[in-house]
């Protein structure tokens, strides 16, 4: 086997994060031992490639791109070792970022693109830039320069450039859900678009252009780009000490409390706005404890922005809000991004959207917002999925078949206790599909509940409300009336079995089937009230979006930010920054408050 490719393979297994001057002497060294024993070593099969090979040689023309030999790769690759490969034999397997003497006129160009993963929410180190920086550093000092070592370290950049590529076209976190609840990415992504762009790209104005082609396209991508950068210049000029918050604080407007002065320098911070001391006029004295009406409209628009009932009280929730330093907020907002990474291609000009922190649902027609509404989403320990679907049917005056985990959780313990409580409240029950009087079964430890099958009928009552939306998925999660709408005036609405409770159901009703001849709000209504289930096909299906958005740029570009009910925030965050270990807590901490 020839020498090159010993070392080439060796350089492969080995974890190639910074190639620094120990190991540039040690890939020295390896080549006079490798030399040396070269002749008693066995001949490896590799791969044939696309084209012939070629090999390094010991000679080197000024100037000139370093010839790589195919059997570097080996056969086991990760995506980006595959993605490399591949670029590598488009270019003839010619090194693209180092010449013999010195970078390419394409190296500047991804040591800027590296540079900038920051402003995109992504962390420079994790694609080794200062170790590439070194290291080509010392490949071109004051020593002959190593060919196999140039090619090392030429197929490191191409390696971390393709890692970059992919996680800004889409996304770094792979495992979305940490495995507590369904999170499916959206299967159209295109992860072979880096190597499609960059495979093309001949000058370095062309790979800046391709770089910035992977990104999303939304609007809101850019919007929450420009506040990252607000959040992380905030985090870098303006440090800030965290609040001491006393369980059960609530201060109210005129109230003297020491905490003022804290948060009258946080928002004044925050929305770069001056929020000046209250002046005691009987005293003649500035009172910097004292809760002005100035700042409580000031806390009331924060309150607003963070889905919190905007009554000007300072309470827990508030206060835990503010209490997030301006890194927190910035790492959040990098999340999003990452969010929108991975939904880049999913979203059409018509579909239906519930942000599930936000407790919201929004229909888009032409990639605007045609009508959005309050909805009440799954439990903490319930919780709704994030998944995409469609909807093609509405069901008026449904029918509830009740779940055999409620059967299970609620319905035979309530039994137990009064066998009685479901008689008047139009229950259908079923014992191994026969129908039965629930006041003559037994209800005690041995009732098992998948013998039974229970069933709401129509009515005021009914669990589903009066009219339910159907999906496509096999978890039996649905949009649905309720006939509770009192929960609706709660700023936490995290309080159903797992499916969406719908607010206004007959206006989205009537919404959906406007182009449908005889189907007006009177006859939805009717429909709603009937005793009788009936299932109507709508003429435009619809795709639904279940997501989990926490943080936002609104049509005032105001930053709005959301609860983290499920805990989704603090899990991610800790795959897209994994070295930063110190999170914020908030979701777990407010969910019960």
């Amino acid at each position: 086997m020839r020498l090159e490719g010993l070392i080439y393979m060796y350089s492969s297994i080995r974890s190639f994060k910074k190639l620094n001057a120990h190991r540039l002497l040690t890939l020295t060294l390896l080549s006079a031992i490798f030399y040396s024993c070269s002749q008693h070593v066995a001949q490896v099969s590799v791969p044939v490639p696309a084209k012939a090979d070629t090999t390094a040689v010991a000679t080197l023309a000024p100037g000139k791109p370093v010839l790589l030999d195919s059997v570097v790769f080996g056969k086991s690759l990760n995506k980006e070792q595959a993605k490399a490969q591949q670029f590598y034999r488009q270019h003839s397997f010619q090194s693209q970022w180092l010449l013999d003497n010195q970078p390419s006129p394409l190296y500047a160009t991804v040591v800027a693109a590296l540079s900038d993963a920051g402003k995109f929410g992504l962390n420079p180190a994790d694609y080794d830039l200062e170790g590439i920086q070194e290291s080509v550093k010392l490949l071109y000092g004051d020593k002959a320069v190593k060919p196999q070592t140039l090619i090392a370290l030429d197929r490191h950049i191409t390696e971390m450039l393709f890692n970059y590529t992919t996680h800004l076209s889409v996304g770094k976190i792979t495992e979305a859900s940490g495995g507590r609840s369904i999170w499916k990415p959206s299967p159209r992504l295109d992860r072979n678009l880096d190597l499609e762009l960059i495979g093309k790209a001949q000058t370095p104005d062309g790979l800046l252009a391709a770089i910035q082609q992977l990104q999303p396209t939304q609007e809101q991508y850019g919007k929450l780009q420009r506040a990252l950068a607000y959040y992380r210049a905030l985090e870098k000029n303006t440090p800030s000490s965290p609040l001491e918050i006393t369980k059960g604080v609530k201060i109210k407007p005129d109230d003297h409390h020491n905490l003022i002065t804290a948060v009258r320098k946080k928002l004044s911070l925050t929305d770069m706005k001056v929020y000046p001391v209250a002046f005691d006029s009987a005293s003649c004295a500035f009172d910097s404890t004292r809760y002005d009406a100035g700042l409580v409209e000031a806390v009331k628009a924060f309150q607003s922005k963070h889905g919190l009932e905007a009554d000007g009280i300072l309470g827990e929730r508030t206060l835990r809000f503010l209490n997030q330093s301006f890194k927190e907020k910035a790492d959040l907002i990098a999340l999003n991004m990452e969010r929108l990474r991975w939904s880049r291609e999913k979203y059409g000009d018509n579909y239906i959207q519930v942000n599930v922190p936000a407790y919201t649902l929004t229909v888009y027609e032409n990639h605007k917002p045609a009508m959005d509404m309050r909805v009440i989403v799954g439990a903490v320990d319930k919780p709704t999925p994030i998944f995409n679907d469609a909807m093609g049917h509405i069901v008026f005056s449904p029918t509830w078949t009740v779940p055999t985990s409620i059967i299970r959780e609620e319905i035979i313990p309530r039994l137990k206790s009064d066998s009685s409580y479901y008689v008047n409240k139009n229950y259908a029950f079923y014992k191994d599909e026969i129908a039965i009087d629930p006041t003559t079964e037994t209800w005690d430890d041995s009732a098992n509940p998948y013998k039974y099958r229970i069933v709401q009928q129509p009515g005021p009552d009914n669990s589903l409300g009066r009219v339910k939306f159907l999906l496509t998925n096999t978890m039996s999660v649905y949009l649905h009336d309720t006939p509770n709408h009192r929960l609706f005036t709660k700023d936490y609405r995290a309080l159903s079995h797992g499916c969406v409770r719908l607010d206004e159901p007959a206006r989205f009703a009537a919404y959906l089937m406007r182009d449908q001849t005889g189907w007006d709000l009177e006859r939805i209504k009717k429909a709603m009230n009937d005793s009788i289930p009936a299932t109507v096909r709508l003429k435009k299906r619809y795709d639904v979006y279940i997501d989990y958005i926490t943080v936002w740029v609104d049509e005032n570009d105001s930053v709005n930010f959301r609860e983290d009910i499920y805990g989704h925030d603090r899990r991610q965050l800790q795959l897209l920054f994994p070295k930063e270990k110190e999170k914020a807590k908030m979701g777990g901490d407010v969910a019960g408050l």
